[in-house]
């Protein structure tokens, strides 16, 4: 037969006490462990996505013939010219501008057009046209996709597109807006020309 003691009472009495506690942590440890797998999951279905999209957009849509928004455009790309034409156009055309600037004494740097204009592309021709569509078509009537069109000058790819297809029409349009239409100096180009051999080229 146990024998019943002060000290055993006490220790008892303890654990009654602690026992809401305990569970309380035990629950809030178990809460936390779920929390953090599941955002865990959602960062990496998101990351996939993401991944998904850039190379969606690398290796097809960068590969097919630009679609700009008469609309909203002063000019027309060539016919048949993909965005990566558009890229290897400007570029080449900015790395003349600054090799002729650098040797004329006007710049101190050899890389100035073309190096802002790749520093800047990830934000203003993929983040922000991104967060546009995002916020355009998730909240519509909001002051947010009010500021969003207006940032973009009303260009918005047009509710019939899906998300994906959204996403590069902005991108496009964007792109063309920055890089041809309303390119300012020192780094001002002619319009882009198809590279020579290309079908379609001049």
């Amino acid at each position: 037969m146990a024998v019943i003691t002060r000290k055993g009472l006490r220790r008892a009495a303890s654990n009654v006490f602690w026992f809401p506690f305990r569970a309380g942590m035990f629950v809030f440890s178990w809460f936390l462990r779920v929390a953090l797998t599941v955002s865990i999951l959602l960062l990496a279905a998101l990351l996939t996505a993401g991944l998904g999209m850039g190379w969606y957009f690398y290796a097809v849509k960068s590969n097919q013939p630009m679609v700009i928004d008469p609309r909203y455009a002063v000019s027309q790309p060539p016919e048949g010219m993909t965005f990566r034409e558009l890229w290897q156009d400007r570029f080449a055309g900015w790395a003349k501008i600054d090799e002729r600037r650098y040797e004329s004494g006007q710049s101190k740097s050899k890389d100035t057009c073309a190096a802002t204009k790749k520093e800047l592309f990830p934000v203003f021709q993929v983040f922000v046209p991104l967060a546009r569509i995002v916020v355009v078509r998730n909240w519509p009537d909001s002051r947010m996709a009010h500021d969003a069109i207006s940032g973009a000058k009303g260009k918005i790819a047009p509710s019939d597109l899906s998300f994906v297809d959204a996403v590069w029409w902005q991108i496009e349009n964007e792109t063309w807006w920055y890089w041809v239409d309303h390119l300012g100096r020192p780094c001002k180009l002619p319009p882009p020309q198809r590279p020579p051999g290309v079908s379609g080229a001049p």
